[in-house]
């Protein structure tokens, strides 16, 4: 039986390698194809591109997104960053599982591309002044960046993906971005908001263990309906003017736990200049279990 066996292998294999050529050998006894290795060193995108699942791609130093050109991030693609490298983006990207899709895809995901990666390993994305409002992250993990999505009068949408271990996940300069169903954890900073025009809805995150969940410096922004749980401060007001955060969930239901976890005027002793009051009643009397990335 072994013998018949080993024959009818042999046969395969040298008809396969006659017919097909001996590469496709693997693929006909199920062994999968390597994945094309896609190097990027400083480049600038010349026309609209679309990256896939079936190649792994590698970015060192500034990958640039001109003015009109979209990058298309397919589920399931895998992208690594080199020491500092960045995406400066002044067109469109549009990453991970489409906003029209009602079910979430496979995950897209952005990390270091160290062997021993850490924290702040690459600078993230940068959106230069664009006003743009088509680009979106959804069903995205991004980690070990020094600020993942650094978004500066842009607005994307951030939505079902997971931020973790970044120094900042997101900062918000000037945008309107709606920051919703994400899991923001294992950051230095998950979210810092300035500017003042400007409302960015933050909604249904699980905002955890961060050292400091979000920083607030534009008191326009929309907060709520988020669970902030085990960050060493959950929020902290860095501007002179007052702050409302109603209907969030702070990993209790009393007020002096919750006073604890928020850094405002209440809190003289380890504050260095006027800021303003957070007023955060009404407060969820539970845990949203609605809140984070959905499936």
């Amino acid at each position: 039986m072994k013998k018949t066996s080993l024959t009818l292998f042999l046969i395969q294999s040298i008809l396969c390698f006659i017919i097909f050529g001996c590469g496709d050998a693997d693929k006909l006894n199920g062994v999968p194809d390597k994945k094309e290795q896609v190097i990027l060193n400083d480049h600038t995108l010349s026309t609209d591109e679309t990256w896939t699942p079936d190649q792994s791609y590698t970015v060192n130093g500034e990958l640039r997104i001109p003015p009109t050109v979209v990058l298309e991030i397919l589920p399931g693609t895998s992208v690594k960053f080199g020491v500092d490298a960045y995406v400066v983006v002044r067109g469109t990207v549009r990453i991970g599982t489409p906003l029209t899709q009602a079910v979430l895809d496979e995950l897209v995901y952005l990390s270091s591309n160290s062997a021993s990666p850490d924290s702040g390993d690459w600078r993230g994305f940068l959106f230069d002044h664009t006003h743009d409002v088509d680009s979106f992250f959804r069903g995205v993990v991004i980690q070990h960046a020094k600020i993942a999505m650094d978004i500066k009068t842009a607005s994307p949408i951030i939505m079902d993906s997971i931020l973790q271990q970044n120094e900042t996940a997101i900062a918000l300069d000037g945008s309107n971005s709606v920051i919703q169903h994400n899991r923001i954890i294992h950051n230095e900073v998950g979210i810092y908001t300035i500017g003042r025009q400007t409302r960015p809805r933050i909604e249904k995150n699980n905002i955890l263990e961060n050292d400091s969940g979000i920083i607030c410096e534009n008191v326009q922004s929309i907060i709520k309906n988020n669970n902030l749980e085990r960050n060493d401060f959950s929020l902290r007001l860095q501007v002179k003017f007052d702050l409302h955060v109603s209907n969030n969930w702070w990993g209790s239901t009393a007020d002096n736990i919750i006073d604890e976890t928020i850094l405002d005027s209440q809190d003289s002793n380890l504050i260095t200049k006027p800021v303003g009051t957070v007023t955060y009643q009404p407060i969820s009397a539970f845990q949203f279990p609605d809140a984070g990335p959905r499936e």
